[in-house]
């Protein structure tokens, strides 16, 4: 598969792969966050829809209507014929820029807005995914995956990382981003100087924190010093208090583990968090 440079169209194999279902979550994710802002990929995307499948089934004709009562509650028009087209492809372009307005079914129907900022597009990809079984500032719960391996999102996260730039994002948000690729030669540097910077919050040290504890064994006393920095700051901190039980399973304190899994859930008993966390707190007592 090919991709273009930061900031450039998607290549064709892209918007076909797109709609065979067959990208990487993340991947799909940052196509998604560029057709967003590109008229031209919308059309050839539109383009490419009517020429792998010809019919719309009923689902998908349904959803395509309710999608058009948002487009024309925008009050948006589309330009009028110029006769250059055929009627089938001028026809089934304007329901696909309709369709594709806010890229995905999924981000129009519960009313989710384009991203705007840094901070909304890293959010994104983490609602795609769990990367560790550490816990990201922020991040919504997902059960951990276990899998043999994972394959290289390679250059296309390049997309993301065009569009960050463009959104100005900061040293955290950079941070968090290749941390999510587990990209820690990146994801390290960029957290260590959101850490050194005045005012850099429990938020800022917890993440760092996750990066030394699932890069390697070399930093991972770092990360029980950045979760217990976190905690100095907010001592009600759930992603610190939660990572630095984490932490006391990973270097063999299983009685320090229970103890910190145990004052999470004073906090936090009843989310899906609190509930992972009352099932490690079970299997230590095995």
């Amino acid at each position: 598969m090919s991709w273009k440079a930061h900031g450039e169209c998607l290549a064709e194999e892209t918007l076909v792969e797109y709609l065979e279902g067959s990208l990487d979550p993340a991947i799909k994710a940052a196509s998604e966050v560029h057709l967003i802002a590109c008229d031209e990929c919308r059309g050839s995307l539109g383009f490419f829809m009517k020429v792998l499948k010809e019919d719309i089934n009923a689902d998908e004709s349904l959803s395509i209507q309710a999608i058009t009562k948002k487009w024309d509650d925008t009050k948006h028009r589309v330009p009028s014929r110029t006769g250059t087209l055929p009627n089938w492809l001028l026809g089934f372009v304007v329901v696909a820029a309709v369709l594709l307005l806010a890229v995905t079914v999924r981000v129009l129907m519960q009313g989710q807005a384009q991203p705007k900022s840094a901070s909304e597009v890293v959010q994104l990809l983490l609602t795609e995914r769990r990367p560790f079984e550490a816990r990201l500032d922020n991040e919504p719960y997902l059960p951990v995956v276990r899998t043999r391996g994972e394959a290289d999102p390679g250059p296309a996260y390049g997309l993301v990382a065009g569009e960050l730039s463009r959104l100005s994002a900061n040293s955290h948000q950079m941070g968090r981003f290749y941390l999510l690729q587990k990209d820690f030669d990146h994801a390290i540097p960029y957290l260590e100087v959101a850490e050194r910077e005045v005012g850099a919050g429990a938020a800022i040290h917890n993440d760092l924190g996750v990066a030394y504890l699932e890069s390697d064994a070399f930093h991972l006393e770092k990360a029980g010093v950045e979760f217990r920095h976190a905690l100095d700051l907010d001592a009600a901190f759930g992603p610190a208090l939660f990572n630095l039980a984490l932490f006391y399973e990973r270097t063999n304190a299983p009685e320090l583990a229970a103890g910190q899994w145990k004052r999470y859930l004073q906090l936090d008993s009843n989310s899906n968090w609190g509930k992972e966390a009352r099932t490690r707190l079970q299997g230590l007592s095995r």
